[in-house]
């Protein structure tokens, strides 16, 4: 679901620079599209959204963004819970609004895990590591499920 056409970005909140540099020199996030990544899904578990209203340095590239292969069904997953009334979200005219949701997940992340850094007193690797281990612990892990239960959660049910 590339668009190969249009030059599609996503950019990096100028506020959470210094912690997206900690991030990738001591918590092993070797590329800031893998921090960004992170920080959507934790921001939309939490939800947690702000708008990007300043950048700092290049924006990611698209291609660059999905290169890991769960990445662009994250951006879609997000995109789509939370647009939930407009299935055409989904269409790829609409990637950049898909990108701009997506942005502001991970600058909702990045604020949770900055506001964790704070009251733990803790860096923010060691921060990562236990949020990490909160959501496996929380969950339980991964649990297999059944077609009915996958499907009645598509249709809105509870799986």
């Amino acid at each position: 679901m590339t668009t190969p056409f249009i030059d599609v970005r996503a950019r990096r909140p100028q506020q959470h620079e210094a912690l997206m540099i900690e991030l990738q020199e001591e918590a092993g996030f070797a590329y800031y599209r893998d921090i960004l990544l992170f920080a959507a899904a934790l921001g939309f578990r939490h939800n947690r959204h702000a708008p990007v209203t300043a950048t700092h340095g290049d924006p990611i590239r698209y291609e660059t963004l999905t290169s890991p292969a769960f990445s662009e069904a994250l951006i879609n997953m997000i995109a789509a819970n939370v647009i939930t009334d407009d299935p055409e979200i989904m269409d790829a005219a609409r990637i950049e609004q898909r990108i701009n949701i997506f942005e502001t997940y991970a600058n909702g992340g990045l604020e949770f895990i900055q506001e964790q850094v704070n009251i733990r007193s803790q860096p923010a690797a060691r921060v990562v590591i236990d949020l990490v281990a909160e959501a496996f612990s929380e969950s339980s892990g991964a649990k297999p499920a059944s077609i009915e239960e996958l499907l009645n959660g598509w249709a809105g049910g509870s799986a």
